[in-house]
């Protein structure tokens, strides 16, 4: 079975945070960086990150960690892991969907599209997880936003990439 090298990384959410992050991990491991998933928490941006081709873990987890760790000086490693590749998962129906062209789309939302990622954020006034998926519908623009209480039940880029899937189809 194939595995993918992960690693999750806090920077300072500024503009082209999320390219600024992937350049300087990809210039520490010297493998090509793809951001999979997104969490703004304050004025912190938490980015989950594949490293290395699709299907290929090049070295251990522990190394690229302590390599990032080193030479990137613009990020906090905070975890590092390799996980096998799964075929795509199960699709989740989101039954909140906005159009660009039709809804009015709040600022969470508005971010998801602009960085094409999927995009967390915790919302300390009702205490809960916020999250919105971009796709495209008949090559529109949409997103799909769900909502999680609680601080501990964060979500997850498997979940983010079911919303998506649900969109797709």
């Amino acid at each position: 079975m194939t595995a993918s090298n992960k690693i999750r990384i806090a920077t300072p959410d500024t503009a082209d945070a999320v390219k600024l992050a992937c350049s300087e991990v990809s210039s520490a491991v010297g493998l090509a960086v793809h951001a999979e998933y997104q969490e703004i928490e304050g004025t912190c941006l938490i980015l989950e990150l594949r490293v290395g081709e699709q299907g290929v873990a090049p070295s251990s987890p522990r190394r690229m960690a302590l390599a990032v760790d080193s030479a990137a000086t613009g990020v906090e490693v905070l975890s590092s892991w390799s996980e096998p590749v799964t075929t795509s998962p199960t699709p989740r129906y989101s039954h909140d969907v906005l159009g660009v062209r039709f809804d009015t789309m709040p600022p969470l939302a508005q971010r998801a599209l602009s960085d094409n990622l999927p995009t967390a954020r915790w919302d300390r006034d009702d205490t809960s997880w916020h999250l919105a998926v971009p796709s495209a519908c008949a090559a529109q623009p949409i997103v799909a936003l769900s909502h999680r209480r609680g601080y501990t039940r964060r979500f997850t880029s498997l979940e983010a990439a079911a919303i998506r899937g649900g969109l797709a189809s």
